[in-house]
C-alpha cells in the first residue's frame, strides 16, 4: 500500500490480533516494543520494507508464533538465541537481511519448523548439525552465506519430509553424505560454489522425486548413474 514512515506505538492496543501482515511499504526504523502485547499473535510479516537494528528479542515473548517472515530488510548483528523460545514456530524466514555470527544450535528446540530461510546474509561458522533432527522440516535454505564446515553424515537420519535443501554459495568442504538418499521427498538440491570433493553419491539414483540437481563449481568427480525407468 506504499505505506511510510514507522509502526505507531498504538499497535500495541489491538490486543485480539493475530496476524500482522504489512509487508511490501516502506516503513522504517525499528519494530515497535509495543508488538509485545500482542500475545495473541501468530504471524507476523513485515517483509520487504527498510527496518533496520537487530532482530528484537521481545518475538521470542510472543508464544504462539508460528510464521515470522522478516526478508528483505536491513536487520543486522546475530540471530538472537532467544528466538528458541517460540516452540510453536514452524516457518522462519529472514533472508536477504545483514545477519551476521553463527546459526543458533538452541534452533533444534524448534521442533515444528517447517521452512527455514536464512539465504543472502552474512552468517559464518559451521551449520549445526542440530537443525538436521528437525523431523517437520521441508525447506532448509542458507544459500549465499560464509558457512563453513562440513554436512553431518547422518544428514538425512532425520529429515523424511525434507523437499528443498538450498547450501549454494558457501564455503562448505568434505564429501556429500551417502546417507543424503534418506531424504526421500528431495526435490531440490542445490550445492553449487562450495568446496565439496570426491565422488558423486551414487545414491542419488533413488531419489524418485528430484526434480532440480545444482552441482556446478564443486572438486566431484566420477559419474552420476541415472537409472532406467518405463
Amino acid at each position: 500500500m506504499q505505506l511510510h514512515g514507522t509502526i505507531p506505538p498504538h499497535i500495541g492496543n489491538l490486543s485480539f490480533l493475530v496476524s500482522l501482515n504489512i509487508s511490501y511499504n516502506a516503513l522504517h526504523r525499528y519494530l515497535s516494543v509495543e508488538l509485545a502485547h500482542l500475545q495473541r499473535l501468530k504471524l507476523i510479516d513485515v517483509t520487504s520494507n527498510n527496518f533496520t537494528g537487530a532482530i528484537p528479542s521481545f518475538l521470542s515473548l510472543l508464544l504462539n508464533l508460528r510464521f515470522v517472515y522478516l526478508s528483505s530488510n536491513q536487520f543486522s548483528r546475530k540471530i538472537p538465541l532467544s528466538l528458541s523460545n517460540l516452540t510453536k514456530l514452524e516457518v522462519l524466514r529472514l533472508k536477504m537481511n545483514f545477519l551476521e555470527g553463527e546459526i543458533p544450535r538452541e534452533i533444534d528446540d524448534l521442533h515444528y519448523m517447517t521452512d527455514l530461510v536464512l539465504e543472502y546474509n552474512h552468517l559464518s561458522g559451521p551449520i549445526p548439525p542440530s537443525i538436521f533432527n528437525i523431523t517437520t522440516m521441508k525447506f532448509i535454505a542458507l544459500t549465499v552465506n560464509n558457512l563453513s564446515g562440513n554436512l553431518p553424515t547422518t544428514i538425512c537420519d532425520h529429515l523424511p519430509n525434507l523437499k528443498g535443501l538450498y547450501l549454494s554459495k558457501n564455503y562448505l568442504t568434505g564429501v556429500i553424505p551417502p546417507n543424503i538418499e534418506k531424504c526421500r521427498k528431495l526435490q531440490v538440491l542445490a550445492l553449487t560454489y562450495n568446496e565439496f570433493s570426491g565422488n558423486v553419491p551414487r545414491e542419488l539414483a533413488n531419489f524418485t522425486d528430484l526434480i532440480e540437481l545444482h552441482f556446478a563449481f564443486l572438486h566431484l568427480e566420477g559419474g552420476i548413474l541415472i537409472p532406467y525407468r518405463r
